[in-house]
C-alpha cells in the first residue's frame, strides 16, 4: 500500500447535510421474476434478501432523482445552492429521459449548476462504477485539504433499473452474467462536505485502489438487441471473491492506520448487493483474525426494501439507519467500497450530531457568517504554499504507429511512449485518470480509467503490502481534461498521492455506422504524467473556470438506438465557436488579474486545438500575435481531450519555451465551460 504523504491539518471532512430521494413505485422480486421474457427459476428474494426495490422511469430518471436529493440535502443543511464551492455528479447512470436516452454532453453537472442555481461551483462528473460517490468523496476531501473549496456537494442520481428492463427481455438462465441486473433498485442522494473544527469526528480516513486487471468481470452499456436499451454482465462469483478478500485485508490495514481497534466501531456498512456478500465479508473478517472482532449484528443490511442502488448504496443505507434510530450521533462507522474496475476502498467515519439533525431532533444550524463560496472565480494551485505540481512527461501515439480504432488501447500506446521519457516506473503512478469522452461501445461501467490500468499492468496484482493506484474517470466533455489536471493538482497538494496520470483518448462513434455524420476529431490518445517540482518553481499556477449556462443547448449528445445499432445523435450550434470566443477574453484577464500578470508577460499560449480557423480567431480576439499561440491542428481535426497534452508536447519538442516562460492553458466544453489555467516553465 502507497505511503501517502502527511501534510494535511488535523481537521477531518465531515458530512454537513444529506438528502435521499427514493421514487415511489415500488416492484417485488417476485414481479421482477414475472415479467422475465422467459421462465426463470431461481430464488431471487431468498438468495439476495431483496423483497422489493424502488423504480423510476416513468416521469423520472437519473437528473431528476439527483435533482430531488438536492432539495432534501439544501432543506436540511445552512448552506444554500449559491455556497457551494464544488459540484461533483457521480451517477453511473445518465439515462435522463424515456427510450434510453443515455446522455454524453453536456455533463450532468453543469446542467444541474443551472437548473439549482449553483452559480458559483465548478462542476464536472466522475464516472467509477458504484464507487463513483466515495470517488468524490475522496476527490472532495483532497480540494478541501489542499485549501481549494470550502464546502462541496456530491450527487448521485441512479435511474438504473432499466437495466433490470432489457434483462427481463434477455436472461433465459439462472446462471446467466445478466442477472444481478434484476437486483438493482433507483434513488437520488446528495452530500454537502466541508471540514470540520477538528478531528473528532469525520472521516479520519478515505483509501481507494484499482485493481484493473479484472476491470472486465463486469461491463454495461447499451445492448445490441433489436429492441434496444442497455444490460450489464457480470461474472458475479468471480467479481465477489476477489472484491471481498481485498476488501477485508484492505479494511484491516486502514483501521491498523487510523488506530481504531474493531470493537470500536458500531456499524460497517458495505456495498448493499447480497445478503450472502454481506455475511461472506463479516466471516472472512473474523477468520483473518482467528476470533470474532465483529458480529453480525454490526453488519448494516438494507438490501430488503431498497435492492442494490449502486454508487448511492452506501448513503441511502446510512440514512435507513439514521431514520431508524440505528445509528446515532457520535458512533463510529466504517465504510466499505467495492465496486466493478475492481475498485476498492474504505472510510473510517465518526459522526458528529448529523443524525439528530436529520432527524429533526436538534433544530437546522443557522448559517455560517462570512463564509462566502469562494471558486466561482479564480482557483490557485499555490494558495496552499509548497511546491508547484508540474506536467513531468508527456505521451501521444508516435509517429508511423498504427492502431485500431480502439479508445483504451490509443491511450495504451500513448501511456507507454509517456513513461518512456519519465523518471517515474509504472509502479510510481499513484494515481490515474481519464478524462475522454467517446468510447468504443458506448461503455458506461467500469471506469474506462480502470480498462486503461489493467493494459498498462499498473499496479495491478502484486501482493499485499505493494503499491496500489487508484483510477476513475472525469467526465466533462473537452474541457474534462483541464478538470482532471486540476483534480490531480489538489490530490498531490493534499499528500494524497506523489505522481498522477492524466490520460485522455477519443474515436468517432459513428465512424463505421454512419460515417455521414461525425464530430470531425481526431481518434487518438495522450497522456501526462503530474508531480511536484522538487525545485518548487515550475508548474501550474492559477486555474480559472466560469459558466455561461445560457448556452447550455449550443451542444448535445446521446445515444442513438435502431434496430440493435447504436450510434451517437448529437444537435450542434453552429455558432458554438462563437461562443467560446465571446467569453474567453474576459475569462482570460480575470485569471491574469490574480496572477498579477498581463498577456505580454505569457510567452505561450495553448488554445483549444479545434481548427486553425478558430486559434486565428482567438488570436484577434485576445489581440495577440498568432505566433504566440501553440497551433497544431494539422488535418483540420479538433484533438478535443488531448489537446493540452499535444500542445505542451510540441512545445516541448520545439523548444518554444524555456526555463522562466509562464504559458498559459485554455480550454472549453459544452454547457458552456471556459477553463483557464497558468503554467511557469
Amino acid at each position: 500500500m502507497m505511503e501517502k504523504k502527511q501534510r494535511m491539518d488535523k481537521r477531518n471532512t465531515v458530512i454537513e447535510s444529506l438528502g435521499v430521494y427514493l421514487p415511489p413505485k415500488r416492484v417485488t422480486s417476485k414481479e421482477i421474476l414475472r415479467s422475465c421474457r422467459n421462465t426463470v427459476l431461481f430464488p431471487l428474494e431468498r438468495l439476495t434478501g431483496i423483497r422489493i426495490r424502488h423504480m423510476a422511469g416513468d416521469t423520472e430518471f437519473s437528473i431528476d432523482l439527483g435533482r430531488q436529493a438536492i432539495e432534501k440535502c439544501l432543506a436540511n443543511s445552512q448552506y444554500n445552492a449559491e455556497d457551494i464551492d464544488l459540484l461533483i455528479c457521480c451517477n453511473i447512470s445518465r439515462v435522463d429521459g424515456p427510450n434510453f436516452h443515455l446522455s454524453f454532453e453536456p455533463s450532468t453537472s453543469v446542467r444541474l449548476k443551472r437548473q439549482m442555481g449553483f452559480d458559483n461551483a465548478l462542476v464536472f462528473d466522475i464516472s467509477n462504477a458504484c464507487a463513483g460517490m466515495f470517488t468524490a468523496v475522496n476527490v472532495v476531501d483532497g480540494f478541501l485539504k489542499s485549501g481549494l473549496v470550502r464546502r462541496a456537494m456530491i450527487v448521485s442520481g441512479e435511474y438504473i433499473t432499466h437495466l433490470t428492463k432489457t434483462a427481463q427481455q434477455e436472461i433465459d438462465t439462472k446462471a446467466d452474467a445478466r442477472f444481478p441486473c434484476l437486483t438493482l433498485g433507483d434513488s437520488g442522494v446528495a452530500v454537502i462536505l466541508e471540514q470540520s473544527e477538528n478531528d473528532q469526528a469525520g472521516f479520519h480516513n478515505i483509501d481507494m485502489f484499482t485493481l484493473g486487471d479484472y476491470s472486465d468481470y463486469c461491463i454495461a452499456g447499451p445492448t445490441s438487441s433489436e429492441y434496444g436499451g442497455a444490460i450489464m454482465v457480470t461474472e458475479s462469483i468471480k467479481l465477489h471473491a476477489v472484491a471481498i478478500k481485498e476488501s477485508v485485508l484492505h479494511m484491516v490495514r486502514v483501521l491498523k492506520g487510523s488506530r481504531w481497534k474493531w470493537q470500536d466501531i458500531r456499524h460497517l456498512i458495505m456495498h448493499q448487493t447480497a445478503r450472502t456478500a454481506i455475511a461472506e465479508t463479516c466471516r472472512q473478517i473474523n477468520d483473518f483474525f482467528k476470533q470474532e472482532v465483529l458480529c453480525r449484528s454490526k453488519m448494516v443490511n438494507n438490501l430488503e426494501e431498497r435492492g442494490n442502488t449502486s454508487t448511492t448504496t452506501h448513503f441511502v443505507a446510512l440514512w435507513d439507519q439514521i431514520q431508524s434510530k440505528k445509528i446515532n450521533s457520535g458512533d463510529k462507522v466504517l465504510f466499505a467500497v467495492q465496486a466493478s474496475g475492481i475498485t476498492i476502498g474504505t472510510a473510517a467515519y465518526s459522526l458528529d450530531d448529523l443524525p439528530d439533525r436529520m432527524r429533526g431532533d436538534t433544530g437546522k444550524p443557522e448559517a455560517a457568517a462570512g463564509a462566502p463560496a469562494i471558486v466561482g472565480k479564480a482557483i490557485a494551485a499555490r494558495e496552499a504554499g509548497g511546491p508547484r505540481v508540474r506536467i513531468e512527461s508527456i505521451g501521444a501515439i508516435p509517429e508511423g504507429v498504427k492502431t485500431t480504432r480502439d479508445a483504451v488501447e490509443m491511450v495504451r500506446i500513448a501511456g507507454e511512449d509517456c513513461l518512456g521519457k519519465s523518471a517515474y516506473s509504472r509502479d510510481q503512478i499513484d494515481l490515474l485518470i481519464h478524462s475522454g469522452v467517446h468510447r468504443n461501445d458506448f461503455v458506461v461501467e467500469p471506469a474506462i480509467a480502470a480498462m486503461i490500468a489493467g493494459r498498462l499492468g499498473i499496479n495491478g496484482t502484486k501482493g499485499e503490502d505493494s503499491r496500489h493506484t487508484f483510477a476513475f474517470d472525469v467526465f466533462n466533455g473537452a474541457i474534462g481534461s483541464l478538470n482532471a489536471c486540476h483534480t490531480a493538482v489538489s490530490m498531490i497538494k493534499s499528500g494524497k498521492f506523489h505522481t498522477a496520470m492524466v490520460v485522455a483518448s477519443e474515436i468517432e462513434n459513428n465512424a463505421d455506422t454512419m460515417p455521414d455524420r461525425l464530430l470531425g476529431i481526431c481518434e487518438t490518445g495522450s497522456a501526462m504524467i503530474i508531480d511536484e517540482d522538487v525545485e518548487g518553481a515550475t508548474g501550474f499556477g492559477a486555474f480559472h473556470f466560469d459558466y455561461h449556462t445560457h448556452y447550455i443547448d449550443a451542444y448535445s449528445s446521446h445515444v442513438g438506438q435502431n434496430s440493435g445499432s447504436n450510434y451517437l445523435s448529437f444537435d450542434k450550434d453552429p455558432e458554438i465557436e462563437n461562443y467560446y470566443l465571446q467569453i474567453i477574453p474576459r475569462v482570460v484577464a480575470e485569471l491574469l488579474k490574480r496572477e498579477n500578470l498581463n498577456l505580454s508577460q505569457i510567452k505561450a499560449i495553448f488554445p483549444p486545438q479545434i481548427s486553425r480557423d478558430f486559434i486565428g480567431c482567438l488570436s484577434r480576439r485576445l489581440n495577440v500575435i498568432h505566433d504566440k499561440f501553440v497551433d497544431i491542428v494539422a488535418d483540420g481535426k479538433d484533438l478535443f481531450t488531448s489537446s493540452m497534452a499535444y500542445a505542451f508536447g510540441d512545445a516541448r519538442e520545439s523548444a518554444r519555451v524555456k526555463t522562466g516562460d509562464v504559458g498559459l492553458v485554455i480550454s472549453v466544453g459544452t454547457g458552456i465551460q471556459v477553463g483557464c489555467a497558468t503554467y511557469y516553465f
